[in-house]
Order: C-alpha cells, then structure tokens, then sequence
C-alpha cells in the first residue's frame, strides 16, 4: 500500500502543548511515512481511535501554508517567545520534504524571528540532502537528536 500525501493548508502552525519541556510544537506533516514500530506517537494515535496498525502512516497530511501561517504567529503581539519543539509529533523530514521544503521554511522563519527552540527531532538524513542543514546551522537549537 503506497502512501498518499494530502495538500491541506493549515489554520495554525503552533500547537499548544501541555506537560512537557517546551510550550508549543510545530509539525509541518501530520502523519509519518517512516511509520517507526518504537514510535511513541502510536499509543497516542490508538487512544484517539486513529489508525495505530499497519494503516498508520499511510496517509500524510502536508500543511503546505505552514511557514506563511508560522510567520503571521510569530509577529503577533500576543507572542511571548516560549520555546517550541519542531517535530514533536512527527518527523520534520518526511520523504517528501524535499520536495515540499516545509520544514527548511519553518526553520528560515524562525531564524528571520531570532527563536531559539527547544529541540529538533528528526528520524533520517534528509536534512543535508535537502539543503536543510544551512538552515538548522542558523538556529540555535537546545536539542537536535537524529535517530
């Protein structure tokens, strides 16, 4: 079964998250074609009645205004600066990253914004084969962890 990766413009880019180290998440897929058996983001998807079976990762939302909405967030005067982790959900770098350049603009929008995030997680080498690797060299990350 082939993945399928859905165009779907996104409301918001940032994600409020509760109980962690980091007060916001940014994840500019929704989904993950890699579809890891160690992946944490399984138990969440079976409590929420999502597919955590083989289907699991078969269906891959790309929020292709991500960086667009991203940048509108960051100039609100509501903003308060608080740490953000790129990928917490699901890897940044999805097979389609190159293609799409989601993450990389998220990445230049946040270094434009002189943000520091709280971490980087991502699963694969994509990021130097995508270019990505001069834009995470400008952001001073607290946690950058390739598995």
């Amino acid at each position: 079964m082939a993945t399928e990766y859905r165009e779907e413009p996104c409301r918001s880019a940032l994600n409020r998250v509760q109980g962690m180290p980091f007060k916001w998440s940014l994840n500019p897929y929704m989904g993950c074609a890699h579809r890891c058996t160690f992946c944490y983001v399984r138990g969440f998807e079976h409590r929420a009645d999502r597919p955590s079976d083989d289907r699991y990762g078969r269906s891959i939302r790309v929020k292709v205004n991500v960086a667009q909405v991203l940048a509108l967030e960051l100039r609100r005067p509501s903003w308060q600066r608080e740490t953000i982790a790129v990928g917490a959900a699901t890897d940044p770098y999805q097979p389609v990253e190159g293609r799409y350049r989601l993450t990389r603009q998220c990445l230049a929008v946040m270094s434009a914004a002189r943000l520091k995030p709280r971490s980087l997680a991502q699963r694969v080498h994509i990021t130097q084969r995508s270019g990505s690797i001069t834009c995470v060299r400008n952001v001073k990350f607290r946690c950058f962890s390739v598995t």
